[in-house]
């Protein structure tokens, strides 16, 4: 029963879910208002402000859907928060606290207040079901649009016909393969398993369904790789309780780490200072960065390289910006943070060092210390970022100093993954992962905005930042 995993209770997401589909998608109610918002006209106005107007830019998503949402009317910025809340209640690899913010931050457009202290925006209910991938939140919009083509399907439905649609599993997966989508698109995935937990799996990907199937041999990849997703649930489902009998004690899940690891490409690996998580890539891993989406914004990566300087300046580091950056960051810092830049690195290490250090993005410095660097990667090369990272621990390995890769949300996942590739994982020093963290942009403009900011010290980003699974 895919209700109940292994490791967290689901329950209070599920009835979230349950009360999404009863109250929203069936009727036309709100969830966090009085009002009745999942109604045809205010659906059709969503699609107008987002399908219909899409931002092809280089911003992150969030700060694109805000544009596009700000000249809305107030119903549609309420909806279209709901419907952030609906597309960000499945992946669990996106912080509760991330999504709380998001999703407030579209409500308040309108000009209401969201209480973060309601129940559908509580931590047991954002934290999630099951991990949504690098690709669902690079394609984070193609994500959003599907939902949207989805309600306003149901939409034009009668109250009878949405409620046999939603609560019938052959005449659920009949009628999703008829709503219009650009490309797999995993929300399909994710709402089929809120609207039937007791047949369909928390996975939301058919590559991890695949890749359980043919590792435990129920058929050969050819074969499999031709299956709808009904016959996909059909082939996991008789999987499920032919394995349960092997862990009869425990609440079977096929993510649970001695069934993961018969199927998943991530390995463990035994080194003198233990076991070790790594992630072996794939040719799909490296054309997750094929997107127009994220093409290279100068500007933006800027403005966090900025907002990164000022977070330091104000809690009393000197900065370090690389020689190229360094006119350009000036333009958008006021004079007190100029102040606090170095022109020079007051560093005694060798040159190969030095050279590996100065093109580090932002350095926090304290003294003659670094105490805190950052790689800003608003484009799509992860990797290049995690180099220099491992470079400059490669060269100075005893080096006690906390790294940071700062990215897009979206980003995320990807960071990660690349993060616990072996190249990483088996530094001399140990794994990247233990000392490399992942910031989101938004934390970084969460940060920018505390009070009190000069009274903190840098152990503040360890309420922000993230760290891959070791």
């Amino acid at each position: 029963m895919a209700r109940e995993v292994h490791d967290k209770n689901i329950a209070p997401v599920l009835s979230a879910a349950e009360q999404w589909i009863r109250h929203c998608l069936i009727d036309d109610q709100s969830l966090f208002s009085s009002e009745s918002l999942w109604t045809l006209p205010i659906v059709a106005e969503v699609r107008h402000a987002f399908v219909d107007h899409p931002d092809t830019g280089a911003d992150d998503f969030m700060t694109k859907l805000r544009n596009q949402m700000a000249r809305a009317s107030p119903p549609v910025q309420r909806l279209m928060a709901e419907m952030l809340w609906a597309l960000l209640l499945f992946p669990s690899n996106i912080k509760a606290r991330t999504k709380r913010e998001q999703i407030k931050n579209i409500w308040e457009l309108s000009g209401q207040q969201l209480s973060s202290s309601h129940r559908l925006l509580s931590d047991d209910v954002l934290k999630g079901i099951g991990s949504g991938g690098p690709g669902f939140n690079n394609y984070r919009p193609a994500e959003m649009a599907f939902l949207i083509e989805l309600v306003e399907d149901l939409k034009s439905k009668s109250q009878q016909d949405r409620e046999r649609d939603l609560t019938d599993y052959d005449t659920f997966v009949n009628w999703i393969e008829t709503v219009r989508r650009d490309g797999s698109r995993q929300f399909r995935h994710m709402m089929r398993f809120f609207a039937f937990p007791d047949r369909v799996e928390r996975i939301s990907s058919d590559n991890d369904r695949r890749s359980i199937l043919t590792a435990f041999e129920v058929a050969q990849p050819r074969i499999v790789q031709q299956w709808t997703d009904s016959e996909l649930d059909e082939a996991l489902l008789e999987l499920r309780n032919k394995l349960q009998q092997e862990y009869p004690e425990e609440t079977f899940d096929f993510y649970m780490p001695q069934v993961k690891e018969r199927w998943a490409k991530d390995r463990k690996i035994r080194t003198p200072e233990g076991e070790l998580k790594i992630i072996v890539p794939s040719d799909q891993d490296d054309d997750e960065e094929v997107t127009s989406e994220y093409r290279t914004d100068i500007r933006r990566s800027l403005q966090v390289q900025a907002a990164l300087a000022e977070i330091g300046a104000t809690m009393g580091f000197r900065i370090w910006l690389p020689r190229a950056d360094r006119a350009k960051v000036r333009e958008l810092v006021s004079e007190r943070v100029r102040s606090s830049f170095l022109e020079e690195l007051p560093l005694s290490y060798d040159q190969a060092t030095l050279d590996t250090i100065e093109q580090i993005d932002v350095l926090w410095l304290k003294g003659r210390s670094i105490v805190r660097a950052f790689e800003v990667e608003h484009t799509t090369a992860i990797y290049s970022g995690l180099l220099r990272m491992a470079d400059l621990l490669a060269l100075q390995p005893n080096m006690d100093i906390r790294l940071h890769i700062v990215a897009p949300d979206e980003r995320r996942d990807k960071v990660f993954r690349e993060m616990l590739r072996p190249v990483f994982s088996l530094l001399d020093r140990g794994p990247l992962a233990r000392s490399c963290t992942f910031l989101s942009y938004e934390s970084v403009e969460g940060i920018c905005k505390l009070e009190h900011l000069s009274y903190m010290n840098g152990d503040i980003l360890s309420e922000y930042e993230e760290s891959a699974e070791t």
